[in-house]
């Protein structure tokens, strides 16, 4: 899950300025380029299916929260509420323990909180085959000052139905007239635990949820024709058009139904490289045809919108055959893919289920990758490791 926030504007790079942000052109402007970064402090352990947010603040958003997620594999996977806060100007970690803790949970959706200074979970998940419906109908909010946390009543929580998810794409949206208030729209995700989850009515959504800081979590009715329900997808939110990207996920295949066995649930037609517009302003759904090549459909990337250049920038994920480790960008202006080339010396492992944030300076969009695990079956590694992807503004 990965929560998209603006926090700077930006310094033109030199012949840079006007460039048609395709091909050789958007190689050189943008100079993408992966890094590890050394860690300092508590240094968390090895784990996937986290979920990580900065609080909401006055200030410039140097901290992100990290919370929950899965040790291990079936059947030795368990989660855990585990909580760490990140000081991102010198990837230096802390341990957090509180008095009251929520509990265990992973693939928790993380947002800043609707008050100063504070982040929020909702939702989340339990183990998966275990035969049982364990999911968290639930918000709570952390206090980063008084270092407390506190479940949200039912009053101020909103719709249960529509928390009751975990694995959804979160995107925080400036709210119209108002310089300080934001919207979160949590798009589709994981709906129950149940065996074969992806073939039940509830497994997976399609629907659209919403929270404000005087209303709570709602659903929003949509219109048009509506993406397949899906879960582990990414986006955007485009200012210009006032409009949210989803990108690909895994999803019930075309040619599966309700009796599809456990085994055939991760074949060729489950993962998706489909592109979505959410217009906010008229909350119409319409699916875009990019021109030229694509990138191969896979769930579990991480992505962010460059409001500089108007396109969303996707790496890596898990495709049918496999993790992958490649770079693109979506042109809105122009309606097309372009694969951007990375030092193949310089690329982080590839990997599922890790954690993933963006951070904003003046001269670059910075996004950061944390932790994952090189499979979500069978034989895995989990990692502990920190990366930052530079991706220079025009």
């Amino acid at each position: 899950m990965l929560l998209l926030v603006a926090s700077a504007c930006g310094s033109a790079s030199p012949g840079c300025e006007a460039a048609s942000f395709r091909g050789a052109e958007l190689q050189r402007c943008a100079s993408p380029r992966w890094e590890p970064v050394p860690q300092h402090g508590d240094l968390p352990p090895s784990l996937w299916e986290a979920g990580a947010s900065f609080a909401r603040t006055e200030g410039d958003r140097e901290v992100v929260y990290r919370f929950g997620g899965q040790r291990e594999n079936f059947p030795n996977d368990f989660t855990v509420n585990d909580f760490y806060a990140l000081d991102v100007s010198t990837a230096t970690w802390t341990k957090l323990t509180t008095p009251e803790t929520p509990a265990a949970r992973a693939d928790t959706l993380l947002m800043p909180g609707p008050c100063s200074e504070c982040v929020s979970i909702v939702g989340g998940r339990g183990r998966f085959r275990t035969g049982s419906d364990l999911m968290f109908p639930e918000m709570w909010t952390y206090d980063t000052q008084g270092q407390r946390w506190h479940s949200v009543p039912a009053e101020a929580l909103g719709d249960t139905f529509a928390v009751r998810r975990s694995s959804a794409l979160v995107v925080e949206v400036p709210e119209a007239g108002s310089s300080k208030k934001t919207a979160i729209y949590a798009v589709g995700g994981v709906g129950n635990t149940l065996s074969r989850f992806a073939t039940t009515s509830t497994g997976l959504r399609n629907d659209v949820a919403v929270y404000g800081q005087d209303t709570g979590w709602r659903l929003v009715p949509t219109s048009g024709e509506k993406p397949a329900p899906r879960a582990w997808v990414v986006g955007g939110y485009d200012p210009d058009s006032h409009a949210l990207l989803v990108f690909g996920g895994y999803r019930l295949g075309a040619d599966q139904g309700p009796s599809t066995p456990a085994g055939e649930l991760f074949g060729p037609t489950n993962y998706e490289n489909d592109l979505w517009s959410l217009s906010l302003e008229t909350l119409t759904w319409t699916q875009l045809h990019p021109t030229g090549p694509l990138p191969a459909p896979r769930d579990n990337a991480v992505a962010f919108f460059d409001t500089l250049r108007g396109g969303l920038v996707v790496f890596g994920g898990q495709r049918f055959d496999g993790l992958s480790s490649d770079l693109w960008f979506y042109s809105v202006r122009d309606n097309q893919w372009t694969e951007v080339a990375l030092d193949p010396a310089s690329v982080p492992p590839a990997r599922v289920g890790g954690i993933a944030f963006l951070r904003e300076t003046s001269a670059a969009y910075e996004l950061y990758l944390n932790g994952g695990a090189t499979s979500d079956g069978g034989q895995s590694a989990f990692l502990d490791d920190l990366w930052k992807l530079s991706w220079a503004k025009p």
